[in-house]
């Protein structure tokens, strides 16, 4: 008896989803206005909008599809993650990437921000304002480095049953501060990076990304890095702000 095999056919895949870019409402819209908006200040690359459901006001913030019109930017996919949180080795143990995580993690974090235009809170912002987030998580990272080793020398100067108590409690107060930006910025930078590329959460649905921020930010910066880096083209870079190479298009 002969068997006949029914051809095979592959389901088909859905499209990727398209990059998200936040928008400034210009004014106050009604849902499905249509207008022209302007990617950061450079007044050549306008790509069409749509108000979304329910209207805006003016100056409210909104995320919308960016077309591809051929300009060159980052691979960046959308969808899912490009790889795994602890999937820190996959460029080499030295790569520039894992360093930075490793042992300046906020600094890498800036590197993020730098990318996608956020503020060292990791919030969306227009290109002005956002220009010197890299800068600014620099400084904060080395002032609060000064900060502590000063707090560390002026204990050293106290024997332990004459020690101020003001000095442990500023010390407390200063790492808690520290902590907790570093952990909020991670967590608003993770959430906005998902929104944009449409990446829906995984575990612990509804604070994944403070889990990740909380937990192994090390590891979080460095997945964050390599999603928007396309390590595979161009090279990282420790010392510039965005940790690319200088011939790295944006990521929008």
């Amino acid at each position: 008896m002969l068997k006949m095999e029914q051809d095979k056919v592959e389901p088909l895949k859905p499209e990727d989803p398209p990059v998200m870019v936040h928008v400034v409402a210009p004014a106050t819209l009604p849902a499905g206005y249509v207008f022209e908006a302007q990617i950061g200040n450079d007044s050549g690359k306008m790509f069409t909008v749509e108000v979304p459901q329910g209207g805006v006001n003016e100056g409210d913030m909104f995320l919308a599809p960016l077309p591809d019109n051929g300009e060159p930017r980052l691979n960046i996919p959308t969808g899912s993650w490009k790889d795994r949180p602890f999937d820190c080795f996959k460029h080499g143990i030295c790569h520039a990437h894992l360093c930075c995580s490793l042992f300046c993690t906020q600094i890498a974090m800036g590197q993020v921000m730098k990318r996608l235009q956020l503020t060292w809170l990791g919030d969306p912002a227009p290109t002005s304002s956002a220009k010197s987030t890299f800068w600014i998580c620099v400084a904060l990272v080395f002032s609060y480095s000064i900060y502590a080793t000063s707090l560390e020398f002026s204990e050293r100067a106290y024997d332990r049953d004459n020690l101020p108590i003001l000095i442990p409690l500023l010390k407390t107060l200063g790492a808690i501060l520290f902590t907790v930006w570093s952990v909020v910025a991670l967590c608003r930078t993770r959430e906005n990076i998902r929104m944009r590329y449409s990446i829906p959460e995984e575990r612990c649905i509804g604070c994944e990304d403070l889990c990740c921020s909380l937990w192994c930010s090390c590891c979080t910066v460095a997945q964050l890095l390599r999603h928007t880096g396309e390590y595979e083209t161009y090279r990282s870079k420790l010392f510039t702000e965005d940790g690319l190479e200088a011939s790295a298009p944006d990521a929008v």
